[in-house]
């Protein structure tokens, strides 16, 4: 037996190959109702440590056929941004899932994260059909040898799995038995579905696996798969401070071993045997990141052997758990709770931490440590991950049986991208071919003015953030594909942008303006998990009648009532009820049957009209009716036609009544306000493109509500706050750190969870109900 170190200090000298990230989504709870708010927190790591080389995050949130509803870019600081999404009130039927990726994973849909965000039904009183799922007591067995395959006449250990239709594990009895009827071995696995068993099978020889059903009563028969090659490979950890990687084979030959800690690779090397044997490759634990070992034992034609793979380090290594201790604990209404968290041996670390009351259901299926280092690699997510982490040998057992296939040899060729602030962009589109006849004639008088030293006109490009009061303009000049920038426009929400041609020889040409801000292209549909795994997320919403609902609420005497429900109006809406306060006296503010916005319509910016065009083209009536001017009726039919004929660059605002009574008027009126000379925009009638555009999802704060005197606590309203306490920025430094927040009106107990990352790239969890 030859044995083998390698230090992989030397490593990175000789291998350099594509890191790709690992992306984690903490939500303030694990359920919601239609019209909800969500709030959350991700987290970006890449080799162990928060992700500092990855400054956007693309979101995607969209329903179960896969169509999008939302579309958001996240600015990452030293990998983690906050956010919120609201849950859509309409259209939505059980799940909304989120898609978040990076620039390096964008052209791989298949490594992107996915998160499902249950809704709870309005009816929460029967089981669901989601839980039906799991009630079907037929028990299926999955075999798996050890290292991925049986060598003949040597000692073989085979992983047994148990589990029920849709693959959460489950206790059953059976045995192994040979077609000679001289093996009958038996074997139990645990609660979690695993257990595994030490077998040499003989060549030639058939095996068949039996084993009882949940009634305990009916047996089930299949026979056993056996496949003999010609090695193996399988890993065991030492202990102390190395990794063992065993390589059997019963015969000379050449092979390629190849290692990897979740997508990187730190060796792929020959191993050559001159005769039948085992070889032994010790790697250093202190030199490698958190994460999921894997080894691939190819054939030098490239043909698969076998593969193994190991969580680095025991569940107390891989994540830690604060240490929580309650200095007031309150049951009392709106009562006060404070805990301190420390964290023992750690200098500093980014936490989110979320409270909720004790009956809605909370983010038990998901957590950062499952999200971070196994589900990227899993091929089955329908386990309990939690519960394998807390069981270190559970877990290799999950990895032996559920890691899915990747074509790292794909990954290792994608290019390495640099990541970086997002500016708008922006790109002129015309009809087919009239962009290169316009471009040429747009140079000719770009020589022109050359010429005469006039210098090189662009477009006017006017922007306005959210919050100015007025707008910032500057000049662009488009390339020869028609593409602009603005450099260093950066923004968060959205901007209103306002771009129009210069040249009067040019301003006439049609044209719309497609603007830009991401680096990668947008997805026609999300992704979404598959049917088994959206039904696993239902299953931890409780099947009883809740005390919140998305338009109502029950006190503690079982009393029903409606919620405060925030309206959010349109920004047309908001422009016309500014139009409104502005112009309108209160002599006219009843209910008109028609109110336009004429400056707000692109036919009107982008191209001169007549109000008499204008009415015609939006009043459905046989006649507009009188027609008041500034709230002044306008009698002269030379005055009429005069203004009828006047442009609508002049016309800011109008209001059509089929029925409008004022002082001695009765009947059909149409009100027009117009603008000074000093207010009317010489743009209108040019070719002018008015858009909104989105920039980065701005972060929120979290209203934490605060009790903190008596009189408030009893005169105040009732309190039926799901989520108690939300706070995505907590950081801890050396020593403890206090949280304080306060009960609801129920006061029946909460959920904590925590999570979150050390500076040292440890991840972070803790969950538990309190009182227990």
């Amino acid at each position: 037996m030859k044995n083998y170190l390698l230090l992989l200090l030397l490593l990175p000298f000789l291998l350099k190959s594509q890191t790709l990230p690992q992306i984690f989504v903490h939500t303030d709870r694990g359920a919601y109702f239609p019209g909800d708010t969500v709030w959350f927190k991700a987290y970006v790591m890449n080799e162990g440590l928060l992700d500092a080389e990855s400054h956007n995050l693309y979101l995607n949130m969209g329903n179960g056929d896969g169509v999008i509803r939302q579309r958001s870019i996240l600015l990452l600081k030293n990998g983690m941004a906050a956010g919120y999404l609201v849950v859509p009130r309409q259209g939505i039927a059980n799940n909304l899932f989120l898609n978040a990726y990076t620039k390096a994973m964008a052209v791989r849909p298949e490594l992107y994260y996915i998160k499902t965000i249950p809704l709870i039904p309005e009816s929460t009183t029967a089981p669901s059909s989601a839980s039906a799922l799991f009630q079907d007591n037929e028990i299926q067995l999955e075999t798996y040898p050890v290292g991925g395959s049986f060598i003949a006449g040597v000692e073989n250990e085979l992983l047994i799995k148990s589990y029920l239709k849709g693959g959460k594990g489950i206790s059953t009895s059976g045995r192994i038995t040979d077609s000679a009827g001289s093996l009958s071995m038996p074997f139990h696995t645990d609660s979690t579905g695993y257990t595994r068993i030490k077998i040499n099978p003989e060549p030639n020889t058939a095996y068949q696996v039996f084993w009882r059903r949940a009634d305990g009563r009916d047996e089930t028969g299949s026979v056993m798969d056996i496949n003999y090659v010609s090695s193996k490979v399988m890993m065991q950890d030492m202990g102390s401070d190395s990794i063992r990687i065993t390589v059997q084979s019963n015969m000379a030959a050449n092979y390629e071993l190849e290692a990897r800690i979740n997508y990187r690779q730190l060796f792929n090397s020959p191993v050559d045997f001159s005769a039948s044997g085992q070889k032994n490759i010790y790697l250093k634990k202190s030199d490698l990141e958190q994460g999921i070992l894997q080894v691939f034992l190819r054939h030098n034609t490239g043909k698969l052997l076998g593969r193994s793979a190991h969580m680095l380090g025991p569940p107390s290594e891989v994540f830690l758990t604060p240490e929580v201790v309650f200095n007031q604990n309150s049951m009392e209404e709106k009562g006060r709770n404070s805990f301190s968290i420390a964290l023992s041996g750690e200098t500093a670390a980014y936490l989110s931490i979320a409270i909720t009351d004790i009956q809605m259901p909370v983010d038990t299926i998901d957590n950062i440590v499952g999200d971070i280092y196994l589900k990227p690699y899993l091929q089955n997510k329908n386990n309990d991950l939690k519960q394998y982490l807390a069981h270190q040998d559970k877990l290799q057992d999950i990895l032996q049986n559920h890691l899915k296939p990747i074509n790292f040899g794909e990954l290792d060729r994608l290019p390495v991208v640099k990541d970086s602030l997002l500016y708008l962009k922006g790109k002129i589109l015309m009809r087919k071919n009239e962009w290169t006849r316009f471009y040429a004639r747009y140079q000719k008088l770009m020589s022109h003015d050359k010429k005469s030293k006039s210098g090189q006109r662009g477009a006017s490009f006017g922007y306005k953030k959210q919050g100015d009061k007025q707008m910032v303009y500057t000049e662009v000049v488009p390339d020869s594909s028609g593409w602009f920038s603005i450099p260093e426009l950066t923004f968060y929400d959205s901007l209103e942008t306002r771009f129009s041609q210069i040249y009067r020889d040019l301003k006439f040409d049609e044209y719309k303006i497609s603007y830009h801000f991401s680096d990668v292209p947008p997805l026609d549909k999300i992704s979404v998990p598959s049917l088994e795994e959206q039904r696993l997320n239902n299953t931890n919403i409780n099947n009883t009648g809740y005390y919140y609902g998305a338009d109502y609420y029950i006190d503690n005497k079982g009393m029903r009532h409606i919620r405060e429900v925030t309206v959010y109006r349109s920004k047309q809406q908001k422009r016309l009820d500014e139009l409104e306060e502005r112009y309108t006296s209160r002599a006219f503010r009843g209910k008109p049957e028609f109110v336009f916005d004429p400056h707000s319509e692109e036919q009107i910016i982008k191209r001169s009209m007549s109000l008499e065009q204008y009415l015609k083209m939006k009043i459905r009536r046989p006649t507009y009716g009188s027609i008041f001017l500034n709230e002044r009726l306008i009698s002269e039919s030379n005055e009429v036609n005069l203004l009828l004929e006047s442009d609508m660059s002049q016309i800011v605002y109008v209001k059509y009544y089929d029925y409008l009574q004022y002082r001695d008027f009765e009947g059909k009126a149409t009100l027009v306000y117009q603008l000074t000379p000093a207010e009317v925009d010489r743009d209108f009638g040019k070719r002018i493109d008015q858009q909104t555009v989105g920039g980065y999802l701005r972060s929120k704060t979290f209203h934490n509500k605060i009790y903190d005197r008596t009189l408030e606590r009893l005169v105040s309203d009732y309190d039926y706050r799901p989520t108690l306490y939300w706070n995505p920025d907590f950081e801890i430094k050396q020593k403890e750190q206090i949280v304080t927040f306060y009960n609801n009106s129920r006061a029946k107990g909460c959920w904590i969870t925590i999570q979150g990352v050390t500076q040292s790239g440890k991840l972070v969890f803790y969950q538990k109900k309190y009182p227990n």
